[in-house]
């Protein structure tokens, strides 16, 4: 068996997806998020790492995720275990003793969970029209799983592995009931993805729970906790940013990917927001592109912004002009500034810097703006589901509040 390891970047290039050997500084770290192309550095942000193995002749790819210091953890951690199982069989030879094979699955052709995963997702990837958000939690749903699973190959899988993933994720990640239930459907397609039976594997009694959640009414931001959140900002891009979000509903990703192109008639009667599908920023979900009107109190501040920035193209893009993922934790810590946190939840709790209250996310925003509208048009669905990129009525049904009059004729009525 060659137990040489090599770090390597999986990334999609103009050409397609790709892998390259990673780059490392001089100080030993990761250089992110770039991968050797033909002989020459190449930035590729949309990836991950992965370590290239063989089993005999043949190459195999266990994930390592995105986060280059995480990354570059476990890959020291197997190269460590590599060099331990070449000392045990050179010391194994020198007694006298036959090694016959190091792994199992050098002996059969099973395929280990990790590669299931990775086929799983660059499936995902092949799939024609897959938004970004739906490829980000098939991979945040395989990562947590693996790292939770006690299994190597499918058929070890148990029906405690999954409890105890579905459990993690309210105890550590702060997941709501109804958001387990939706990752939990999510994973019963890995899991058939992997030849399992979910049906079998998993009692229906437990089924049942793991499925079960509250319906809960919406939640939602006052004008107050948003205006508290602006004043908390570091910089003007942030304040913008919360404001933009407050305003317009758009989803994580579309967040991240607004670009100045998609801005119209800032000067005019009219301003709008155009929310299209670029091919270097990935596609939007449920492949409908949209116009949004803009407040009128938000124009000032975008042309302001297209003023001082006039190189960029992103709105809330990192200082590279990239899409900023981590405007999550920027929320959060925003809102801890703010004084906002509740100070009680698993999130506030957590001494991890990632951490943050579990009340703030950037979804909340697009919650706030769907009952906002409903209200404002009086129960407008089609408009409201139109401007929100909705695809369903049902969707957008259960953000329309009850009536206030129903207060009055209660009060009538007895």
């Amino acid at each position: 068996m060659n137990s040489t390891l090599t770090m390597v970047r999986y990334a999609k290039l103009e050409n397609g997806w790709r892998r390259g050997k990673a780059v490392k500084q001089a100080n030993g770290k990761i250089k992110h998020p770039y991968m050797m192309v033909s002989g020459q550095e190449t930035e590729a942000p949309q990836g991950r790492y992965q370590i290239l193995r063989y089993e005999g002749k043949r190459p195999v790819y266990d994930d390592l995720g995105n986060d280059p210091s995480e990354a570059l953890s476990k890959f020291k951690a197997a190269e460590r275990r590599a060099e331990k199982r070449v000392e045990a069989i050179r010391a194994a030879e020198a007694a006298g003793l036959t090694i016959e094979h190091e792994r199992p699955e050098e002996t059969d052709c099973r395929r280990t969970l990790t590669n299931l995963a990775a086929l799983f997702l660059k499936k995902h990837e092949d799939l024609p029209h897959r938004s970004d958000d739906s490829l980000d939690k098939y991979t945040l749903i395989t990562k947590t799983f693996l790292d939770i699973c006690n299994a190597r190959y499918p058929e070890d899988v148990k029906e405690d592995d999954v409890i105890r993933w579905c459990g993690w994720l309210q105890r550590e990640r702060g997941y709501s009931d109804r958001s387990r239930s939706n990752m939990y459907q999510s994973l019963r397609g890995f899991l058939k993805f992997c030849d399992l039976n979910p049906g079998k594997l998993i009692d229906q009694g437990t089924h049942t729970l793991l499925l079960k959640y509250t319906k809960k009414k919406p939640d939602k931001y006052t004008p107050e906790e948003v205006q508290k959140l602006i004043d908390a900002a570091l910089n003007e891009q942030e304040a913008l940013l919360w404001d933009f979000a407050y305003r317009t509903g758009l989803r994580d990703s579309e967040l991240q990917r607004v670009a100045r192109f998609d801005l119209h008639g800032l000067n005019g009667n009219s301003p709008t927001l155009h929310v299209k599908e670029r091919d270097e920023y990935g596609h939007i979900k449920d492949g409908e592109e949209r116009e949004v009107e803009l407040s009128a109190t938000l124009v000032p501040k975008l042309q302001k912004w297209l003023r001082e920035n006039p190189t960029k193209v992103l709105l809330f893009g990192t200082e590279n002009d990239k899409p900023d993922t981590k405007m999550l934790r920027t929320l959060k810590r925003t809102a801890k500034r703010a004084g906002l946190a509740c100070g009680h939840c698993p999130g506030c709790k957590c001494k991890s810097p990632d951490s943050g209250c579990r009340l703030f996310t950037l979804h909340k925003f697009r919650r706030t703006y769907a009952t906002r509208m409903l209200k404002a048009t009086k129960g407008d669905l089609r408009s409201v589901m139109e401007r929100g990129g909705w695809s369903d009525l049902d969707s957008v049904i259960r953000y329309l509040a009850p009536d206030e009059s129903v207060r009055t004729a209660v009060d009538q009525a007895f």
